[in-house]
């Protein structure tokens, strides 16, 4: 190969770093957006009704409501969407758009995530399935938050696993 052409490639090589490193930098702008603007909407709705502290969370994929309960009295109801699943059996996250046992009401505009991800070259956000860890799945949800401009976020233990949602409206029980 001739010196031409390795200088060639090299250019080629620094070219297409440049680009990958713009376009990492403007997903980690991103993240800290979605941090900042969703993940405070998200905790203050959380506090507000105390999503933590309830006995027992039910989610039903014929209506899309989140239940809350104590004793087996409905105490707070959302309508939610299922944003993705994160597996503590292989370390792995996977989008709802991805899941063929998520329902398609469920999971209707997550969709729009997968195209804004696609749109903006952030591989995570429209890849179907990759390795992370817990705290990553909610960054992702976060994520997720800001492009819906969802209210808030939840977090349910599943058998092997959580399940996270999008909170779009949210209400006390009538009593």
């Amino acid at each position: 190969m001739t010196i031409r052409a390795k200088l060639a490639i090299l250019i080629i090589l620094i070219a297409v770093v440049s680009v990958r490193s713009q376009d990492d930098r403007e997903y980690e702008k991103f993240l800290i957006k979605a941090s900042e603007g969703f993940g405070a909407r998200a905790e203050k709705l959380n506090k507000e009704f105390l999503l933590g502290g309830f006995g027992r969370w039910d989610y039903l994929q014929e209506d899309g409501k989140l239940r809350f309960s104590t004793g087996g009295v409905d105490v707070v109801l959302a309508t939610a969407q299922i944003v993705g699943s994160y597996s503590t059996y292989s370390g792995t996250w996977m989008w709802s758009w991805a899941n063929n046992s998520v329902d398609q009401k469920v999971k209707k505009d997550i969709g729009k995530v997968r195209e804004f991800g696609s749109k903006n070259k952030f591989s995570e956000l429209f890849e179907p399935k990759f390795a992370c860890d817990e705290a990553y799945a909610w960054t992702l949800t976060k994520a997720a938050g800001e492009v819906l401009n969802a209210r808030g976020a939840y977090r349910g233990k599943i058998p092997d696993g959580w399940v996270y949602f999008l909170i779009t409206d949210i209400k006390r029980a009538a009593k």
